[in-house]
């Protein structure tokens, strides 16, 4: 009986190959190749298929918060989606934004070569910032790795108007002045 290796290309790949029964392994960047499934196959004298499954190995980090920088305010609630390229196919379950603005995703592919180009997409926040609007592209070429994601805090327009105190007529010029506390 004979050995093969079979080139995976978009999850997909095929070999003519003799009936028997292999012990089968897999080698891929960023990827537990220990943690392959099934670890056999038994290939018959007519065509077949085999469904196989292997757990990357990567972490990343999105922090959430209003400068998209280290050090920013931090977003403290809302929920974040792997997505694909359109942001309309999500793959897994959300992961929920924390109090400091970190969301986890474990188990993530990594190749420092060439990153794996993954998609997020930010689902809520905590009712005082705006979601980021798009897909949020990540290069995951570590296998730990943070990425900062800004929030841009609601604003809205606001109107005032200022008055003579004692008479009521209104102040033809003037400034007022806001200083956040």
């Amino acid at each position: 009986m004979a050995n093969y290796n079979v080139q995976i290309s978009n999850g997909q790949g095929s070999a003519v190959m003799q009936s028997g029964n292999y012990a089968v392994s897999a080698t891929a960047n960023g990827y537990d190749g220990t943690t392959l499934s099934p670890t056999t196959y038994t290939a018959s004298t007519e065509s077949g298929t085999g469904s196989f499954t292997l757990s990357a190995a990567g972490v990343l980090t999105l922090i959430f918060n209003e400068t998209g920088a280290q050090g920013g305010a931090p977003i403290t609630s809302g929920s974040v989606v792997m997505t694909d390229q359109t942001g309309t196919v999500e793959y897994g379950t959300p992961r929920e934004i924390n109090a400091v603005g970190v969301a986890t995703f474990e188990t993530l592919p990594y190749n420092a070569e060439i990153p794996y180009l993954l998609y997020f997409k930010q689902l809520s926040t905590d009712g005082t910032h705006i979601i980021y609007s798009g897909v949020i592209p990540v290069g995951m070429g570590l296998s730990a790795q943070t990425e900062y994601i800004q929030n841009i805090p609601i604003t809205a327009e606001q109107t005032f108007s200022l008055n003579d105190q004692n008479y009521g007529f209104p102040i033809s010029t003037a400034t007022l002045q806001f200083t956040a506390e």
